[in-house]
């Protein structure tokens, strides 16, 4: 390194350093419009529609009072719960559709 004067070669004044920066960042502000928006994240449509579906299932009752009822009085009444043979049917169906 060669010294001349009272600075070495190759290094920067401080101030013109800092200068170069302010104008690198005046320079990339205008061209974001001249708004310094920061880190941004843009959520699909898809993502916006499982949000509301975990908020809305999150909000619904645990249990739907009106369909235990339903289903005590259909089995009170003789409705369901009668036919074994049908009901073992149903659920094989059910585990070989999916």
């Amino acid at each position: 390194m060669k010294i001349q004067g009272d600075r070495p070669s190759g290094v920067q004044d401080a101030g013109q350093t800092q200068q170069v920066e302010k104008a690198a960042q005046q320079r990339a502000q205008q061209s974001r419009g001249g708004v310094d928006a920061g880190d941004r994240v843009e959520v699909s449509a898809d993502a916006r529609l499982l949000g509301k579906a975990v908020d809305a299932a999150a909000k619904a009752p645990e249990i739907r009072q009106d369909v235990v009822e339903r289903a005590k009085a259909k089995l009170a009444a003789g409705e369901i719960g009668n036919d074994p043979g049908r009901l073992a049917d149903r659920l094989i169906d059910s585990v070989l559709s999916k």
